[in-house]
């Protein structure tokens, strides 16, 4: 499974959750629902949504093992 599928899968359920919240009668369940897991994943989203865009942006390029720790610089 890649990211970006992880990233999809709890968007849908991030919008289960809220259209839970929205329709439950209570409003101390609505908002603890929103407080304790609606809140967090939004969190979660917005981190794996940082991640996947810093990827195709080539943030995370594959290094060889010693191409990571060398410097281009001369002296």
């Amino acid at each position: 499974m890649t990211l970006k599928e992880i990233y999809d899968e709890l968007d849908r359920i991030l919008d289960d959750i809220n259209e839970y919240a929205d329709e439950t009668e209570s409003g101390n369940l609505s908002s603890d629902i929103t407080k304790d897991v609606a809140d967090p994943l939004e969190h979660i989203l917005s981190a794996l949504d940082t991640i996947i865009d810093d990827k195709a942006a080539g943030i995370y390029e594959e290094y060889g093992e010693d191409d990571l720790y060398t410097e281009d610089e001369d002296f």
